[in-house]
């Protein structure tokens, strides 16, 4: 699988669990914060993936 099927993957799934959360409806401020804490998530496992596993040892 490439790394833009994964990225999208990770992005429905992230995506349909924060759809799922009925706190997001709460006001206005809520809807943000929760989309925008979704969003770093994402964006978090969107870049581990595109760089790949990470050494333990800095050499």
């Amino acid at each position: 699988m490439d790394i833009k099927t994964q990225a999208s993957l990770i992005f429905d799934k992230h995506f349909e669990q924060w759809l799922s959360d009925p706190s997001r409806m709460e006001n206005g401020y809520q809807y943000e914060s929760t989309y925008a804490a979704m969003m770093s998530n994402v964006e978090q496992e969107v870049l581990q993936l595109s760089v790949g596993r990470v050494p333990k040892s800095k050499n």
